[in-house]
């Protein structure tokens, strides 16, 4: 007979006999405090990886579908709705997230309701940000990056267990800890003799990052030991146990497999478990409070530079696209590439016979170039620029535009006005003709 708590192991009942269960041992892994928790840093700790992704995609995927919504209903519900470009959309949905104000104002019901969805959305959504965010903060509550076995496994942790344990009989036998005998395989883990008097070899061992499995029970033991023997207050704390156990089992005797001494022991064991006797005896010389809890609570928490690194990083790269948009125009500015581009595209698209290279024909190329991310200096370009025909210092010529004839007559000298007829398909840009600026052409 053995007369000692022994887990009861799977795939032994043909050689011993259990007792009945007197009480239950969890197992959980001792570790190295963390200096930082593994809730995540700052600004994105309130939300989980998926719902950032969700998040993102809605972001990039809402103000295309507005757009696509009013669309369609200006092409199957008549012209009078007014449809707004893809970047005044955008444009919208982030200034929504950002509590901006919007000049947008749709006129028809369908797209004020879409609107209006993700206004409410949006408030809901910073909401929870908010108040997500003053807890993380506040609360301070400290979490482990180990919760699950396959923790272990995944981040490829090194890991001792007593040699002999519950712990390796199922590792090597069972099933119940696969991922720890995958690590095994890996190298990262191994059986070895603990002894618990032998404190300073263990904790070399988990002062070095490696983690150690044992009951729950057996742990907290060694850990009233290493506090009693540390005499420093600084130093105290430094290694926590795991709050989830990756194992749980009976504990009970064992006897021969024809023993005739279970009906004897069975009842009076009952009778010492459902008294508390048997838990008494386990925890006795523990002490009640907690040792060295997750969360110490010593002190609040005060913001860490690390909590701003998400900051940081939306500022430096908000920073560096605008210097390479700014590049970008200078470029456009400076050599005129966008405006030649246009002229290329304009071309393909109409085979050589655009209005665009019409007037272009006509008049000559413009004198300064277009800037395609000023609408300012489009109208100053457009004000100061002459475009060259024939018969401009005559008082009378005639320009070509799309094969057709069209006769201007001016005033020949001394300022006098003159008459103007023009029949244009197309609306070239403002002209000066003898010092005197013409009305644009109507359509």
């Amino acid at each position: 007979m053995a007369a000692a708590f022994i887990p009861v192991l799977p795939g032994l009942d043909h050689i011993v006999k259990w007792g009945i269960e007197l009480t239950q041992f969890q197992y959980v892994v001792l570790m190295k405090r963390p200096k930082e928790s593994a809730t995540g840093s700052g600004l994105l700790a309130p939300f989980e990886t998926e719902v950032w992704l969700l998040i993102l995609i809605s972001l990039i995927a809402v103000g295309p579908i507005i757009y696509g919504i009013m669309l369609l209903r200006h092409k199957l519900c008549g012209h009078e709705s007014v449809v707004y470009p893809i970047p005044s959309c955008v444009w919208f949905v982030y200034g929504a997230l950002m509590k901006q104000g919007s000049s947008l104002n749709p006129d028809t019901d369908s797209a004020r309701l879409i609107f209006a969805t993700w206004w409410i959305f949006i408030m809901i959504l910073t909401s929870f940000y908010t108040a997500n965010l003053t807890a993380f903060l506040t609360l301070s509550k400290f979490t482990l990056p180990i919760k699950r076995l396959e923790d272990i496994a995944d981040n490829e942790y090194r890991w001792i267990a007593s040699e002999g344990s519950a712990v390796e009989y199922i590792v090597k036998v069972d099933n119940d800890l696969e991922p720890l005998k995958q690590s095994m395989f890996e190298g990262n883990g191994q059986f070895m003799e603990i002894n618990i008097d032998e404190i300073q070899t263990i904790l070399n061992y988990i002062s070095s990052g490696t983690l150690l499995l044992h009951n729950k029970n057996w742990l907290n033991f060694l850990m009233l030991h290493i506090e009693r023997s540390i005499t420093d207050d600084k130093e105290r704390c430094r290694y926590v146990l795991t709050t989830d156990p990756y194992l749980t089992r009976s504990m009970s005797f064992v006897y021969p497999k024809y023993s005739i001494l279970p009906p004897l022991f069975n009842e009076i064991m009952l009778s010492y478990m459902e008294s508390g006797i048997v838990k008494h005896l386990q925890t006795k010389d523990l002490p009640e409070a907690v040792i060295c809890p997750l969360n110490l609570g010593s002190k609040e928490r005060q913001l860490r530079n690390s909590d701003l690194y998400t900051t940081y990083a939306v500022v430096v790269c908000g920073f560096s696209m605008a210097a390479a948009v700014f590049t970008l125009e200078l470029l456009s500015t400076r050599t005129g590439w966008f405006v030649a581009a246009e002229f290329a595209v304009d071309g393909r698209r109409h085979h050589g016979h655009s209005a665009v290279q019409s007037e272009i024909s006509a008049f000559g190329r413009p004198s300064k170039s277009v800037y395609p991310f000023s609408h300012r200096d489009n109208v100053n370009a457009a004000s100061a620029t002459r475009f060259a025909f024939d018969g401009a210092q005559s008082g009378r010529g005639f320009a070509a535009v799309d094969n057709t004839c069209y006769n201007i007559a001016g005033g020949g000298g001394g300022g006098s006005g003159g008459a103007m007829n023009i029949a244009a398909k197309v609306s070239p840009s403002l002209l000066l003709f003898n010092g005197k600026s013409l009305p644009r052409f109507q359509y």
